[in-house]
């Protein structure tokens, strides 16, 4: 036995001593033409080699190389592709002799790489590969075969050769750079430096790992570092890490990250990871500060990724917002299928600092995603949220002034109003999309109006938008609408119909407009379409009907049995008497039905139902130029019970006509004395009764001489014709 330990041991002595008068005898500078030329044949590139190159022996083999320079092709902005200042390894020589390849530590210092993609394409990576074209490897690949079949060849030896183990001591980057650099898209990436630590490389150890690197992608500069620790495998995909941590910082001339934090506790296929990150920084004037957790886990075929327990508060500060600060908040859960390329979001609950949504999302990604969701809020404040603080003025006073020498309730015009833009909104982007879904709110407030149990159901498919329901109560009434808009053409088609229900229309009118001109509990029908969205196309372009039905209200602004007043004074040539009285006209029903189209709204069959008065109206008004044009016909009807009192039972069955005119802004409405008198056989009657009264007063008997009779009724026929 000890004879054999001797043998081994002169064996390995000799060994040591061959290797180590190699080395002396051996100067490895010497080879530095031998290594350039095989770098030149194979790439076609010089390799420089300016500094030493140098053994080491015992207790590990090792070669260290100085200066080392790979130069790249003419034309490209930097000689060097890859140069070193210094390279490090070294090979431990016993485990050698027991199939363990137990490599040093690798360092590296000082290393920089430069890549360039010139303007016509080419790149100084172009040709490193060595292969030869697909031609010359099948001709060589045919030269190389045996010319006897398969069959004729002896049995191979079946033995199994042993497998080497590997080990790598570990890998030093120290000092290193890079710069990625593409002419044709004019993006340069650059890592001024790069510091890499990373332990002993062997399978089922825990190895430490460190990095930090600073750098830029064209005008934005970054910094990172981290720390990990990482378990090797054999199988790559089953390889782990435990304990990370990252950070980082960017900032360019849009956006500014003060710090990025991200924490794990492991990460490794079919494991759940716990992670919590961070973020806090600006982007041009809106200042941010994210934080979140979420645990991943990702099945061992990746094809589902999971994140449970989605945690991220936000919040935001800056002058573009409605409010000086805003917090936003989600929570959920998401699972990515990426066999299907589907991301369902489920347990949603959004926050902007008091909305509230909670729902369920889904995108299924292709050409154009495919997004459905429903989603659920209890309720909605825009005023509240953008803090709009409605004017609390007093509404429209009702109360006339004292009439003019006409008897007109003519007001001043009001100034020029702004002409209307032609100019069509841009719906391009809905050609991009392919949305549906349901959204419910509880309760919905904007622009002092309120809404309650909203559902809205919509879809908008590749520029196709298709209101399929929008239902809510309000008001003590019901609204329902259904529509649709394309965007596939230009100018944009659009059709609407909705239903408004028995709504109290004065507390909706004062919250909306602050303007009481019209009580009552109301219900519109409108079943419009039209062409074009710009404000003078959706009045010019629009057609279609408008009905309106109200009940027990009144019309605010226009007091008829005053009008009626002023009639009967004019009938005996005098002045009505001033009263002090609310400008406002009771009506038991007002119905009427408005065409559009071409600019005009039209109405021949407005009607409405008042104490001792029946109302009729026709007439029009220019959308575009916002005038008024309608005829209104007053009878006077039943007893003097009602508005108005008995002071208008003697003109009962007299129709008295009312002219409106002027703006919406300031309309105005006269009462058309000479209408009254010629087209009413009732009053016709009653003022050559009085007429002849008066004769009779004023003459005595005279009042019946033939000539005085022909006077007077030259007089008549000239005022009611």
């Amino acid at each position: 036995m000890k004879k054999l330990l001797y043998i081994l041991f002169g064996l390995v002595l000799l060994v040591v001593i061959a290797i180590g008068v190699l080395v002396a005898v051996i100067n490895p500078n010497d080879f530095k033409p031998l290594i350039a030329d095989e770098v030149k044949k194979a790439t076609g590139r010089e390799l420089v080699i300016d500094g030493d190159m140098s053994w080491r022996f015992w207790p590990s083999l090792g070669l260290s190389v100085e200066k080392l320079a790979f130069k790249n092709p003419q034309g490209f902005a930097e000689p060097d592709m890859l140069k070193l200042d210094r390279a490090e390894m070294s090979v431990a020589v016993m485990p050698l002799m027991s199939d363990t390849l137990d490599i040093g530590v690798v360092s590296l210092y000082g290393a920089h790489v430069f890549i360039q993609t010139l303007p016509n394409g080419k790149s100084n990576l172009d040709g490193l590969t060595g292969e030869a074209q697909p031609a010359q490897k099948d001709a060589d690949t045919a030269a190389q075969e045996p010319a006897s079949s398969p069959a004729s060849e002896p049995a191979k030896d079946t033995g199994t050769a042993t497998a080497w183990t590997i080990a790598i001591g570990g890998v030093d980057l120290v000092d290193a750079s890079a710069i990625v650099r593409d002419d044709q898209t004019h993006a340069v990436s650059e890592i001024s430096k790069l510091n890499l630590n990373v332990g002993k490389l062997e399978t089922g150890l825990w190895v430490p790992v460190e990095f930090n690197v600073e750098g830029k992608q064209n005008a934005m500069a970054f910094t990172a570092k981290g720390n990990t620790e990482a378990m090797l495998d054999k199988v790559v995909m089953d390889s782990q890490l435990r304990k990370l941590s990252l950070s980082a910082t960017l900032d360019d001339a849009s956006m500014k990250l003060e710090s990025v934090s991200l924490t794990a506790d492991q990460v490794a296929l079919a494991m759940p990871a716990a992670i919590e990150f961070s973020a806090k920084g600006q982007a041009s004037d809106l200042a941010f500060d994210t934080s979140g957790k979420v645990t991943v886990t990702v099945d061992k075929a990746i094809e589902i990724i999971r994140a449970s327990g989605i945690d991220i508060a936000t919040t935001l500060a800056g002058s573009t917002l409605p409010r000086p600060e805003m917090k936003i908040g989600l929570k959920g859960d998401a699972v990515f299928d990426n066999k299907a390329q589907k991301l369902t979001l489920s347990q949603l609950v959004a926050n902007l600092d008091e909305l509230v949504v909670d729902g369920s999302a889904s995108v299924a990604l292709a050409d154009i995603p495919a997004v459905r969701f429903e989603l659920h809020s209890p309720i909605i404040n825009v005023d509240a949220f953008l803090g709009n603080k409605q004017a609390a003025a007093k509404p429209t006073d009702s109360t006339p002034s004292k009439p003019s020498e006409s008897g007109s309730g003519e007001q001043a015009p009001t100034g020029q109003k702004a002409p209307l833009s032609d100019v069509e909104p841009d719906l391009s982007a809905l050609k991009g999309l392919d949305v549906a879904g349901k959204i419910a709110i509880d309760q919905f407030v904007a622009n002092n109006v309120k809404v309650s149990d909203v559902i809205t159901t919509f879809a908008v498919n590749r520029g196709k938008v298709t209101l399929s329901q929008f239902d809510a109560k309000l008001y003590g009434g019901t609204i329902a609408a259904q529509g649709s808009l394309d965007a596939t053409v230009s100018p944009a088609r659009y059709n609407v119909t909705k239903g408004i229900k028995n709504i109290n229309v004065q507390p909706l009118l004062m919250d909306a407009a602050n303007e009481n001109m019209l009580s009552g509990r109301g219900s519109i029908d409108v079943n419009v379409n039209g062409v074009g969205l710009s404000e003078k196309r959706l009045r010019t372009g629009i057609a279609g009907t408008v009905a309106i039905d109200f009940a027990d209200g009144s019309v605010d602004g226009i007091n008829i049995p005053e009008m009626i007043r002023e009639a009967k004074a004019a009938l005996k040539g005098k002045r009505a008497d001033y009263v002090e009285e609310t400008r406002k006209t009771d009506f038991s029903g007002l119905t009427a039905t408005f065409n559009l189209g071409k600019g005009i709204a039209s109405t021949r069959n407005m009607k409405m139902e008042a104490p001792a008065l029946r109302i009729r109206s026709e007439g029009q008004t220019n959308l575009v130029k916002e005038n008024l044009d309608f005829d209104v016909f007053v009878s006077v009807v039943g007893t003097s019970k009602g508005q108005g009192g008995k002071d208008i039972d003697e003109l009962k069955d007299v129709t008295i006509p009312v002219e409106i005119g002027g703006t919406w802004q300031a309309p105005s409405y006269n009462l058309d004395v000479k209408a009254l008198l010629t087209n009413n056989k009732v009053l016709e009657d009653k003022v050559r009764k009085e007429a002849q009264r008066g004769l009779e007063k004023l003459l005595g008997d005279k009042a019946g001489d033939d000539k005085v009779k022909q006077a007077a009724d030259k007089l008549l026929k000239g005022l009611f014709n």
